[in-house]
């Protein structure tokens, strides 16, 4: 939408649940609309007071559609500010150029700043559905050192390299891969739902339910990659949110299994707790 004030504010249907997306969107916006990235007042989300549908955030999929439904709504906000210029330069839509969103010429060189078009905002609704999903892809690897005695086990290194496609802000990228990588490991190292014979809850505050802290993963590498833009969306980015947490159970169990293995211990069972390990220790020397 082009505010009175010449200022440019985003309306989403997709969510921001801390993944960064008021920044990726709004540089959407600004490289769309052709504006330095302080015109954009605001992206503008959660509620659907402010489109016609709105999916929240889940589904690797909210820079992947809604960052191209924001393409597709650039392009005709642009089309209607043409056309409201048209009508006060006396020439043909398709002959008014859009001026560093600031200001709409004519072919004669005549012009008129945007925020005098009109007493009202000028705005545009897009849309982008696609069925096909896409998601990075790549590769995670675990350095792990296993005291067999105390079934303790010490993360040394961590690697994943991913292909997101294009890449909207690597920053964001990153810090959101390294995180979903912990979420990942906290799942396979000591978050456990216990529940007694009765079915009561046992962990049922972070008391007894462990999450990871900074502290108990600090070495976690990240290589965000732009080798293959996707080909089914116009940004030919890749769904990034979960491709951090999918793979650690399986690669955590495997370098565990790697250095137990002349033990023959072979984790089959997550989370690889202290006591998990121990046991499974124990029965393989048994």
């Amino acid at each position: 939408m082009l505010e009175r004030d010449g200022l440019y504010s985003v309306y989403v249907g997709s969510s921001a649940i801390g993944q960064g997306l008021e920044t990726a969107f709004a540089q959407i916006a600004a490289d769309a609309l052709e504006v330095a990235i302080d015109r954009i007042r605001g992206v503008f989300h959660g509620s659907t007071s402010y489109v016609g549908d709105g999916y929240g955030a889940y589904h690797s999929r909210s820079v992947v559609i809604g960052g191209s439904a924001i393409l597709d709504a650039a392009a005709k906000l642009r089309d209607a500010i043409r056309g409201q210029a048209a009508q006060r330069l006396n020439c043909q839509a398709s002959a008014v150029e859009i001026v560093d969103g600031l200001k709409a010429v004519g072919p004669d060189g005549s012009s008129v700043a945007l925020n005098e078009l009109s007493g009202e905002s000028i705005s545009a609704e897009g849309a982008f559905v696609n069925k096909k999903h896409t998601y990075t892809y790549g590769a995670h690897a675990a350095h792990v050192a296993v005291d067999p005695k105390l079934g303790h086990v010490e993360l040394l290194d961590y690697v994943v390299v991913a292909d997101c496609g294009r890449i909207i802000n690597p920053l964001t990228v990153h810090g959101q891969t390294v995180g979903s990588v912990v979420q990942g490991l906290g799942g396979a190292m000591m978050e456990h739902l216990v529940y007694d014979q009765e079915g009561q809850l046992l962990t049922g505050s972070l008391a007894d339910y462990l999450i990871p802290t900074a502290s108990d993963f600090p070495n976690i590498r990240a290589v965000m990659l732009e080798q293959h833009p996707s080909p089914i969306n116009p940004l030919g980015a890749k769904g990034a949110g979960e491709g951090g947490i999918i793979a650690a159970g399986g690669v955590m169990a495997n370098a565990v299994a790697n250095a137990l293995s002349s033990l023959q211990v072979q984790p089959r069972e997550l989370p690889l707790t202290p006591t998990r390990i121990w046991e499974l220790v124990q029965a393989a020397r048994s």
